[in-house]
Parts: structure tokens; C-alpha cells; sequence
């Protein structure tokens, strides 16, 4: 499908970002976010950091559903020393979508020198030396290691699937749907490849997408523990409790012994007002994860909702005293 008439999908691909080192790419819409979006970069571009500033503020008032200009405004308030400026369009930007947190993380820890590109003698190690330089938020390095992963084992789709993530993290959503369109026409049977194709028509709101690519994903790996969380947090940003529930229930049969999954039903069960079966979920991760001091919290508020304030006095005792550890 094309996605060139949503803004999600083309701001970010643009990466018209106020950022030296990124080369921008240019798309065919004319778009009035995208026309904003060009005009406050050109500003940049030309020194007039001020002005650009002003641009992506009057952006953020005409789009402010656009993660785009947030954190345009939040690069740039960092580098004119403003850290306050920048970490409230930085938590504005994430909560609209969650990917600009990997995209601001890598332009702050992105290392400066380029590596040169070795000498790799098989595809496991390749794929090894790409996720360690993931890791190590040199992604400029990882998109070599994938290329000529590419070049020299063309019919390995996990390459195809891995980049395309990769491209997700950096906003590159274009790139990243050519990826796993690709991956998917090579093995229709990859799972993987429907769940971050997933993920991206979630980040840029194409729900009906989304929740296809989710549900083939589930159909081809009914027990990849992954699909029933990513999914599940996907319909809870809905508002579909209801079909979340069922995910997550799916998530604590797979994993019962993960205090985790427990701690995100029970966030649900809060949502939907059922304290009981908040209250009995937070405990169960407690007792799974005793050191874990926010369940404390989280369960002390369930009680406090039930009436069992004595309990819930406990319970912040003890998150006090977890916290005193840390």
C-alpha cells in the first residue's frame, strides 16, 4: 500500500531533521506539514537556528499530533543549551511514537568516527557483528554490515527483516516498508516480517493495517510470546481492553513464570477499573520479583481502591525502603 498521503509515514521519512549528519530525502507530496517541515530545515541549514525554532513552534501548533516537529524542536533546543525545552518535546514526542525515543537516544549516542567495514567470512557473524554495533548505537555501521550482507547472501530474508527494524528505530519508514514488503514477497511465512511491519503501520496509525499484519503474524507463530505483547499494548492505545485482555492472558500462559506479563495485565485490569484482579495480578509478580519496589506502589494504590489502607501503608513501606536500596 502506499503511504504517501500520511504524515506519520512521510515527516519522518523526510528526516528533514535539524541534524548535520542526516541526508534528507525527497518526497513528491505537497504536504502542509511536509512545506513546514522543508521551511524550518532551510532555516537551519542557512544558520538562522533562532527562526527555525519559531518554525517548528508554530508547526507544533498547527500539527500537534505530528511527532515529527517535537523532535525537531527538541534537537534543537538541545544544541542552543535549552535541556529543559528538550526534554519536554523529547516525552511529547515518544508518547505520540514510541520509535523517536530509539531515533533522539542514537543522535545523542551515535558514535562520531566511522568504522571501516572488515572482512566477514560467514553470515553468522555478520549478523553477530550487526547486532553488536547495535548495541553499541552505531547504526551507520550496522546498515554497511547488512548491505553487504545482502550483496554476498541475496536470498537470506532475515537480513531483509533485521534492516527493516533497523530502519524503523531510525525513522526511516520508507525504507523500512520496502524492506519487509521484500522480506514478505520472499517468505510469505516469516513472521518476524509481519510483526515489525506491524509495528510500523501502528507508529504511523494505520490501525486496520496494523492489526492484519499482527494477526498473520499470530496465525504463522501461534506460541512467539512477542506478538500477544506487542499487540496487546498496541490495543490498549485503542482503548480495546477487552480484545488486550485476551493477549495478555495468551502472554501469562506462555510465560507464567515472567513476573512482567503479570505487571502488564494487571496495568489493564487497572484500566478497565478491576481492582480485584489488579490487585491479585500485582501481587503475583511480587511474589515472582519481590526487589521489584514500583509493584509496591502499584499494588498499594489497588488496595487504597479496595479499602485496605493498612495493606497499602505496608506496601509503601516496603517500596520506600526498596527505594533507599537502590
Amino acid at each position: 500500500m502506499s503511504l504517501i498521503n500520511n504524515r506519520y509515514f512521510l515527516l519522518a521519512s523526510t528526516q528533514l531533521f535539524p541534524l548535520n549528519f542526516l541526508k534528507p530525502i525527497v518526497m513528491e507530496a505537497e504536504d502542509a506539514a511536509l512545506i513546514a517541515a522543508r521551511d524550518a530545515f532551510i532555516a537551519y541549514r542557512e544558520g538562522q537556528s533562532e527562526i527555525a525554532l519559531e518554525k517548528y513552534t508554530v508547526a507544533i501548533q498547527q500539527f500537534p499530533d505530528q511527532p515529527f516537529f517535537y523532535a525537531c524542536r527538541s534537537i534543537l533546543n538541545m544544541a542552543l543549551g535549552d535541556e529543559e525545552g528538550a526534554f519536554y518535546d523529547y516525552q511529547v514526542a515518544k508518547g505520540l511514537d514510541f520509535n523517536y525515543q530509539a531515533f533522539l537516544e542514537w543522535v545523542e549516542n551515535r558514535p562520531v568516527e566511522e568504522v571501516p567495514l572488515g572482512t566477514h567470512t560467514d553470515l553468522k557473524n555478520l549478523l553477530s557483528d550487526a547486532l553488536e554495533a547495535t548495541q553499541q548505537f552505531d547504526y551507520e555501521y550496522t546498515l554497511k554490515l547488512y548491505a553487504y550482507a545482502q550483496e554476498k547472501y541475496p536470498e537470506d530474508v532475515d537480513v531483509l527483516v533485521y534492516r527493516g527494524a533497523l530502519h524503523i528505530r531510525l525513522l526511516r519508514y520508507d525504507s523500512a516498508l520496502s524492506d519487509l514488503n521484500q522480506a514478505i514477497t520472499m517468505s510469505p511465512m516469516h513472521f518476524q516480517a509481519y510483526l515489525f511491519r506491524a509495528k510500523l503501520f501502528k507508529a504511523v496509525q494505520e490501525h486496520k493495517e496494523a492489526k492484519e499484519n499482527f494477526a498473520k503474524a499470530a496465525e504463522i507463530q501461534p506460541d512467539a510470546a512477542v506478538i500477544y505483547e506487542e499487540r496487546g499494548g498496541f490495543l490498549v492505545d485503542l482503548k480495546s481492553y477487552e480484545e488486550a485482555l485476551l493477549d495478555f492472558n495468551k502472554l501469562v500462559s506462555l510465560l507464567p513464570e515472567d513476573f512482567y506479563v503479570y505487571a502488564l495485565r494487571a496495568d489493564l485490569f487497572e484500566k478497565m477499573e478491576n481492582w480485584k484482579a489488579a490487585l491479585y495480578d500485582y501481587s503475583k509478580a511480587i511474589a515472582l520479583n519481590p526487589y521489584y519496589s514500583d509493584l509496591y506502589a502499584y499494588r498499594a494504590n489497588m488496595k487504597d481502591r479496595l479499602g485496605d489502607t493498612t495493606g497499602a501503608a505496608e506496601d509503601r513501606r516496603v517500596f520506600e525502603e526498596l527505594e533507599k536500596e537502590d
